[in-house]
C-alpha cells in the first residue's frame, strides 16, 4: 500500500477516534465493562448452555404447567439436519385464556438467533416458573392466553451459530410474500469485500488485521448509518454472506406458520416479546421496536410498556431489517392486532462506533470460518470463543443483571396487559 494511503486512511482514524476521545491503542483492545453485582446464583442456575438440556428443562416446566392449566397444547416441531449429530425441535407450549373469554394472546420466543439461545431460554424459563402461576392465569390474566416457543432456531443454538444449518438469518427470512426474498439491499455490494472475505479464517491476516482501520475509512466516506443499514437490513443474494436471508422460507417456519396461525386469530389482540441479545449498551435490557405505520399499534406497545424507555428506531445508532420473526406473527393473522415487541439484552456496547465494528468483526470471522474453515485450530478457538461471548457472555455480573432486568420487565407488563384494550 503506497505511502500517502497510509497516511490518508491514518488520518481518517486518528480524526474519527480522537473526536471520540479514543487512542488507538484502545480501539484494539476494545472490550465492554460490566456493572460489578453481587453473586447470585439462582439467577446464574437459569443459563444452561447445552441445547438439549435447555430442552429439556422447557419441556419439563411445560410438562407442568400442561397439568396444571386446562386445554394446554404443546408443540413439537422437529428440524430435519443433514450434519447435526443432536436432534433439533422448535417446541412451544400454548396455554389458552383460562377465563374463557379470549381477548389477549402474550407470545414470548426465544433462539431465533440461535446462539442467543442459551440466554432466551433462560429468560423463558424463568417466566414460567415465576409468572406463570395458576393464581396469575385464573386471575388477572384469565383473559389473556400464553404461548411460548423454544428455541426457534435449534440448530444454531445447538452449533453456537446466529444462522440455521443453511446459513439463513432467521429474522431475515419471516415472510408470508415471497416478494421478500426478491429484495434487494442496494448497499451491500459496497460493503461485501470487507464482510464476506474468501479463504481460511485467521485472525493474524492482513485482512483482518485491518479490518479496524477499513471499517473506519469508510464510515468516514459514507457515514455509519448507511453502513449500519446495509450491513445488517438483510440480503438474499449472496448465500454464504452474513445476514443472508434465505430464498425461501426455512423448513420450520414453513411448517409453524399452519399452525399458529388459527392460535393467533382466536384472540382479537396479540402482542410477541423476541428475546435477543448482541445490539446495544452492555448489560441493558433495551426495547427496540420498529416505528409502526399502525398508530394504534405504537399506542398499544405504549400502553403494553408504559413507564419503560421504548427505543422506536429514530436514532443514528438504529437499522431496520426484513424479514423479521416478530412482524411475520403479525403477518399470519387474519385481522386483528399484533403487537411486535423485541427485548434486547446488550452485550458489545454496540450503539457505539468502537462495539460496533468490534461486533461485525467478530461476525465476519466467524461466518468466514463457517464457509471457508479456519487457518488453525488455535485461530477456530479464538474466534468461536470471542462469537459466543459476544451473544453470550459467561460473564456472572452480566447474567445476573439479565435476569433482574427481566423480573422486573415482565412485572411491569403483566400489570400493564390486562389494560391493553383490543381496541389498540
Amino acid at each position: 500500500m503506497g505511502g500517502w494511503i497510509w497516511r490518508a486512511l491514518g488520518g481518517v482514524v486518528l480524526f474519527v477516534l480522537g473526536a471520540a476521545g479514543v487512542s488507538v491503542w484502545q480501539f484494539a483492545s476494545y472490550a465492554p465493562q460490566d456493572i460489578p453485582l453481587p453473586e447470585d446464583r439462582a439467577a446464574l442456575a437459569w443459563f444452561i448452555d447445552d441445547y438439549t438440556q435447555a430442552r429439556q428443562d422447557f419441556l419439563m416446566r411445560a410438562e407442568v404447567l400442561t397439568r396444571q392449566m386446562q386445554g394446554t397444547r404443546a408443540i413439537e416441531i422437529e428440524v430435519p439436519s443433514g450434519s447435526s449429530t443432536t436432534e433439533l425441535f422448535v417446541d412451544g407450549l400454548y396455554i389458552p385464556a383460562q377465563g374463557g373469554d379470549k381477548r389477549r394472546l402474550l407470545v414470548i420466543s426465544s433462539g431465533v438467533h440461535g446462539v442467543e439461545g442459551p440466554t432466551g431460554s433462560a429468560v423463558q424459563r424463568l417466566f414460567m416458573h415465576d409468572f406463570l402461576t395458576p393464581e396469575r392465569l385464573v386471575g388477572p390474566l384469565a383473559d389473556t392466553g400464553i404461548l411460548l416457543l423454544h428455541a426457534v432456531n435449534p440448530y444454531g443454538f445447538a452449533h453456537q451459530r446466529r444462522f440455521t444449518e443453511n446459513n439463513v438469518d432467521l429474522n431475515r427470512n419471516a415472510s408470508v410474500d415471497e416478494a421478500l426474498y426478491r429484495t434487494v439491499n442496494a448497499g451491500y455490494p459496497l460493503v461485501d469485500p470487507l464482510i464476506n472475505p474468501q479463504g481460511p479464517a485467521s485472525t493474524g491476516s492482513l485482512g483482518h488485521r485491518l479490518f479496524h482501520l477499513r471499517s473506519i475509512a469508510m464510515i468516514a466516506q459514507h457515514g455509519m448509518p448507511a453502513l449500519r443499514q446495509a450491513v445488517l437490513q438483510g440480503q438474499y443474494q449472496v448465500p454464504k454472506g452474513i445476514y443472508y436471508g434465505g430464498r425461501a422460507l426455512e423448513s420450520q417456519l414453513q411448517t409453524l406458520g399452519p399452525i399458529l396461525a388459527p392460535i393467533l386469530d382466536g384472540y382479537p389482540l396479540s402482542m410477541v416479546i423476541d428475546l435477543h441479545t448482541g445490539y446495544g449498551e452492555r448489560g441493558t435490557l433495551h426495547l427496540f421496536f420498529d416505528p409502526p405505520e399502525n398508530p394504534k399499534v405504537r399506542q398499544g406497545l405504549e400502553a403494553a410498556f408504559a413507564g419503560q424507555r421504548i427505543d422506536w428506531g429514530s436514532g443514528d445508532d438504529f437499522y431496520t431489517v426484513t424479514g423479521d420473526f416478530a412482524g411475520w406473527l403479525g403477518q399470519l393473522r387474519s385481522g386483528g392486532t399484533h403487537l411486535p415487541a423485541v427485548f434486547e439484552y446488550g452485550t458489545m456496547d454496540s450503539q457505539k462506533t468502537l462495539g460496533s465494528i468490534k461486533s461485525l468483526h467478530i461476525t465476519v470471522l466467524e461466518n468466514q470460518g463457517a464457509q471457508h474453515g479456519y487457518a488453525s485450530p488455535a485461530d477456530e478457538e479464538r474466534i468461536r470463543r470471542a462469537y459466543r461471548e459476544m451473544f453470550y457472555p459467561s460473564s456472572p455480573h452480566w447474567r445476573t443483571k439479565v435476569i433482574r432486568d427481566s423480573q422486573s420487565m415482565f412485572q411491569t407488563v403483566l400489570a400493564n396487559w390486562p389494560r391493553v384494550g383490543a381496541e389498540h
